[in-house]
């Protein structure tokens, strides 16, 4: 069977109705079809562009409303407008119940059918536009939009796409610049509550002395300098989702109202007297340690609130394989039109990233990029090794140091010991990366830096910095 390609079917057993309305609406070109069940809704699910459902009624019996209750609980978007040849305030009652867009009394004004279907219509092309928006900021902000090969990664993508399905809290764990926030876009963007708001604050970047005001609003009066109420974060995210990065930075006053919030869905402004019920979906983000969490800086009430699922967002330097997709994909974003673009790296400035613990994670390597393609000459649009051991050199991170005889230490005790060092310092104290650093087990770095603190007691024997 072919497909229906119009945006209007009318379907009625009465053909001289149906020749009126045909005749009426014919700028649409409308399909037309027997006003029996069977036939409407096999082309009504054929009708892939099909936006308006004209149903022609006699009003003798109840076949049209059946018919019209059938189509609504198959097709809930498709618009059904009654048109009735023996109305009365019951029929027209029931019809509306039963899902009818409007209920349309025969002898009909053409004025008001032709206006009534352009609304019907220009409202179904409004809902259509917002769909492809929906879709447009899904991919934007999207699962897809997160570049990775790496196991781990899938892990984290798996998780969250399953928070994507429900209202739970959420709590992500990552070192700064990992792409928390990314993550937490994605689980709004892929969920219901995709058409409404994603507020995201920075609980370490609020005053003190306005955390609750920000938060939950204030009223006019209620303090110095507030001269008109102020419905706050939450209620600005009302319907949405409230991403509360650096949670742990939250005052302990603070947080017994944040539990108050998720427990009970209620917010009371600062000033204020009554409560108003707020519909939030919240995600917290942290850059500590799920250990770190639970120490004294939060409350355990809040955090088990919060961390009923837990996302934890490994570091770069755990997810190596993703550092020449994600340099691809920063350099293909780079640069504005009309301007010199950098189009790669080469092997050896690839391997010399490779080795740099890298910090600052993602938000540092696409930094790097920019800063590297802007400085870059004309005349090359691949990036070197020599451009980034001058990048690493600048940072202090090596990049030519160890050549200069003056800094390293000749003495294989103290080579070894000032290897130790220079890798600690460069993987800021973190033991797993230091021993990835220097090609060693952790088990090894970690007798190596016993044996460094008992020769260091010795006295013609010291740590080199």
């Amino acid at each position: 069977m072919s497909r229906l390609e119009s945006q209007v079917l009318i379907a009625s057993d009465d053909r001289e109705l149906t020749a009126a309305l045909g005749q009426l609406l014919a700028q649409y070109r409308p399909d037309v079809a027997a006003g029996n069940a069977a036939s409407v809704l096999a082309l009504v699910a054929r009708g892939d562009a099909l936006r308006l459902l004209i149903l022609g009624d006699s009003g003798s019996d109840s076949c049209a409303l059946d018919l019209l209750q059938t189509l609504k609980e198959r097709h809930p978007d498709l618009a059904v407008l009654l048109v009735s040849t023996h109305p009365t305030v019951e029929h027209a009652t029931e019809s509306i119940r039963r899902g009818a867009e409007d209920f349309v009394p025969v002898p009909y004004s053409e004025e008001v059918v032709s206006k009534e279907v352009a609304r019907i219509l220009e409202a179904a092309e409004l809902r259509a536009r917002v769909e492809s928006l929906d879709r447009l900021v899904a991919t934007r902000y999207g699962f897809e939009r997160i570049v990775s090969r790496s196991p781990r990664m899938n892990a984290v993508l798996d998780r969250a796409t399953a928070a994507s399905r429900s209202d739970t809290p959420v709590l992500i764990l990552g070192e700064t610049g990992t792409g928390k926030e990314l993550i937490a876009r994605a689980i709004h963007a892929n969920s219901r509550r995709a058409k409404h708001s994603f507020v995201p604050i920075n609980c370490a970047a609020l005053p003190r002395d306005l955390i609750e005001s920000e938060l939950f609003g204030h009223r006019r009066g209620a303090f110095s300098g507030a001269t008109s109420d102020h419905p706050g974060l939450f209620a600005a995210a009302h319907g949405g989702t409230l991403l509360l990065d650096e949670i742990g930075e939250l005052p302990l006053d603070a947080q017994a109202k944040m539990l108050r919030v998720l427990q009970d869905g209620e917010v009371r402004a600062v000033g204020g007297l009554a409560s108003r019920q707020v519909d939030v979906r919240v995600v917290a983000a942290t850059n500590r340690s799920l250990a770190a969490m639970r120490d004294d800086r939060m409350r355990p009430d809040l955090f088990y609130r919060l961390s009923v699922l837990v996302i934890e967002v490994p570091p770069l330097r755990d997810r190596r394989d993703d550092l020449p997709l994600l340099i691809r994909h920063f350099l293909t974003g780079l640069g504005e039109p009309g301007m010199h673009r950098v189009d790669g790296i080469d092997a050896g400035a690839l391997d010399l990233l490779a080795d740099y613990p890298f910090p600052g994670n993602i938000r540092e390597l696409e930094n790097m990029l920019e800063g590297l393609s802007v400085s870059l000459p004309p005349t090359r649009a691949t990036i070197s090794a020599d451009d980034v051991r001058g990048w690493l050199r600048r940072r202090g991170e090596g990049g030519g140091r160890t050549s200069d005889a003056t800094h390293v230490p000749l003495k294989l005790v103290e080579l070894e010991a000032w290897a130790i060092a220079e890798a600690m310092r460069q993987a800021h104290g973190n033991k797993s990366t230091a021993a990835h650093i220097l090609g060693i087990s952790r088990d090894t770095l970690y007798r190596k830096l016993h044996e460094i603190d008992l020769a260091s007691k010795m006295p013609d024997s010291r740590t080199p910095h």
